[in-house]
């Protein structure tokens, strides 16, 4: 039961509260390889699966991995 849950249970609404939402984000990613790799909660439902693979084409289209990789050998 994640935090954003439980406020919501209590019927606490505002909307600081959906940067604890993780369906928001989807995932975070794995940094420090060759492709983009999105992990995501275990009960993550369709909203989030699809802010995941936004996210994976987000990094995608801005050359996230090769920027990092770049500034790693620098």
């Amino acid at each position: 039961e994640s935090f954003f849950e439980v406020t919501q249970r209590k019927g606490i609404e505002h909307e600081y509260l959906d940067r604890f939402n993780f369906e928001n984000y989807g995932g975070t990613p794995v940094l420090g390889i060759s492709k983009p790799v999105i992990i995501g909660h275990g009960i993550s439902k369709a909203k989030a699966f699809k802010n995941m693979i936004l996210l994976a084409q987000k990094m995608i289209e801005k050359d996230i991995m090769q920027k990092l990789q770049s500034t790693l050998e620098a």
